[in-house]
């Protein structure tokens, strides 16, 4: 597997790079500037004492002739001193330094030129050194070499700052590392800003982690209620099919028989819808893909219905106010759990009076005439709804509120999101 490095390793690594890369790129232009220098200057005097040769060899025969005080001229190749090479690829007019074969050790310029020398065509030759320029360039060199020092000092001054800044910009992860690695699985608590130079981005990291943790956190406790909830509600149906299966056996009535196969139907139906609701609590879904749909009068009827027998011996009537149509994307068996809830809680919460299901547009409101908030309703199911509801509200968007009424009573109600 590779090695990841730390932080201070690739600051040290990239920042050696580019002090390298600095270096080197001083010193070949500082080498560049020279040789262009030394060439520029060569050719410029060697031309000028080429002129001052001609004028000097014209109407003599020498061969050579001295061009004080850098230079000397050649007429023809073959008047060249011995051990002078010239360079292969010269051409004319020129300045090449002579081929490394030559037996010289010094940097020693030549140039061709084609001339007319009395009357007649000629090559000349100048062969040109500069023992002031050569020094100089020595000098140069030993000035560059101390420039070189303290430039390569400034870079590692330079990386010592960098990896002092870069110690302290790592610490805060450093730290933030450390504390996570200290936490136990079940520590969900708030992760805290690790002390030192807390930048934006460490800052913005703490938050993100904390986000992700509340996420873990009530995926936690979706299956907490997941789990409550069902134990409770699935108690009910569970003990109607008991009842049934010990009834089944106690009568060959097919009146009796049939109704109790109704009652077992219906309660193995309310357990279904049960499981399929408190599990798409615990799901991430995408709610925006799911398509509105209509609910229908019916609904509210059979929901109705089904609950009139918690009214026993209470004198209690529910009653179904249809004054508006409501677009959601809740699916049925959610929906009715949301407003059996709701009217459940109602009833329970009144032991004489009127529960009114009011539907309007995109609204519903459960309406009763009980104790109210400040009351105490009959049994655990008034929690333990209330919190299934919210879970439905708060999945598909949808805003809920309970409030006392200003006479008796309370007022549940939930607004549908509109339709887009």
């Amino acid at each position: 597997m590779k090695r990841i490095k730390t932080a201070k390793q690739l600051t040290f690594t990239y920042y050696s790079i580019v002090a390298f890369a600095i270096v080197a790129f001083h010193f070949s232009m500082f080498e560049s500037v020279i040789e262009n220098v030394e060439t520029i200057y060569a050719e410029n005097r060697m031309l000028k004492d080429r002129n001052t040769a001609i004028e000097q060899l014209q109407g003599t025969e020498l061969m050579y002739i001295s061009v004080p005080p850098f230079s000397e001229a050649y007429v023809g190749k073959a008047s060249l001193p011995a051990g002078v090479v010239l360079n292969t690829a010269m051409t004319d007019d020129k300045p090449y330094e002579l081929d490394d074969s030559s037996d010289t050790n010094l940097e020693i310029f030549s140039m061709r030129s084609q001339v007319m020398l009395n009357g007649k065509p000629q090559e000349v030759y100048l062969l040109h050194y500069d023992e002031i320029y050569e020094t100089s360039e020595v000098q140069m060199f030993k000035t560059q070499s101390l420039q070189l020092f303290l430039s390569i000092l400034l870079l590692v001054v330079s990386l010592w700052v960098v990896m002092r800044i870069a110690g302290r910009l790592t610490q805060p992860l450093a730290l933030l590392s450390d504390n996570l690695g200290k936490r136990t699985p079940n520590d969900l608590s708030p992760i805290a800003l690790p002390e030192g130079a807390v930048t934006f981005e460490v800052q913005q990291l703490v938050e993100r982690l904390n986000a992700y943790q509340n996420q873990i956190n009530t995926m936690i406790e979706r299956e907490q209620a997941f789990n409550r909830h069902a134990s409770h509600e699935l108690r009910t149906p569970l003990m109607v099919m008991k009842g049934v299966a010990t009834l089944l056996g106690k009568s060959n009535s097919k009146e009796f028989l049939e109704r109790q196969r109704q009652r077992m139907n219906k309660a193995c139906q309310e357990m279904e819808d049960y499981i399929s609701t408190l599990l798409s609590l615990t799901r991430a879904e995408d709610v925006s893909s799911i398509a509105y749909r209509l609910v229908q009068r019916k609904e509210f009827e059979d929901i109705r219905d089904a609950h009139l027998m918690y009214l026993t011996s209470r004198s209690v009537t529910v009653e179904l106010a249809h004054k508006g149509q409501i677009m959601t994307k809740l699916p049925v068996p959610a929906f009715h759990i949301l407003v059996a809830n709701l009217l459940k809680n109602a009833i329970s919460c009144t032991e004489s009076g009127q529960v009114t299901i009011e539907v309007s547009d995109q609204s519903l409101a459960i309406i009763d005439t009980g104790c109210g908030l400040k009351g105490k309703p009959d049994g655990e199911s008034y929690g333990l709804g209330l919190m299934i509801v919210r879970g439905l509200c708060t999945k598909y968007h949808c805003d809920f509120c309970l409030v006392d009424n200003d006479g008796v009573g309370c007022t549940a109600t939930v607004t549908f999101p509109q339709p887009r």
